[in-house]
């Protein structure tokens, strides 16, 4: 499960690794990718299953990016995946993310805006320490089944 790792660093600017936002949504889910190196955002809208998820993962792979979801989303990315996850996955704390939400007017506003705060969290050095890297390493007492 989710347990405390180190914390991302910032990067310097020209070497920062991309940072993917996923917000979901009561009809679908909205993932924002950031280059911190450009500035340049991308928005995605998926739909909200186990197969756009994992779909979204595969993407997020060969551009090396790290993906931020609330912790409310963490059951659903965990049972979704038959395998490890192949991105690093880092968690926002739920209370935290809707105060700012709340505080920024985004709870009106659409999901891509909050994809967004989430995709830019672990470049603000006030919100980085609240994040926690998802850890899927498998107990030494477990047998594999395969």
């Amino acid at each position: 499960m989710a347990q405390h790792a180190p914390r991302p660093r910032a990067a310097a600017s020209g070497s920062a690794l991309p940072v993917c936002g996923l917000w979901p949504g009561s009809r679908g889910a909205t993932a924002v990718l950031f280059e911190p190196a450009s500035g340049r955002q991308q928005a995605l809208s998926l739909a909200n299953t186990a197969l756009a998820r994992s779909t979204l993962l595969d993407w997020l792979v060969p551009q090396n990016a790290h993906l931020v979801i609330p912790d409310t989303l963490l059951a659903a990315l965990c049972c979704d995946q038959a395998t490890p996850i192949p991105v690093v996955v880092w968690i926002a704390p739920s209370p935290l993310l809707e105060a700012i939400r709340l505080a920024a007017g985004l709870t009106t506003r659409p999901h891509k805006h909050t994809a967004a705060l989430l995709a830019r969290w672990p470049t603000v050095p006030a919100l980085r320490p609240f994040l926690r890297r998802l850890t899927t390493a498998r107990p030494t007492d477990q047998l594999s089944l395969l």
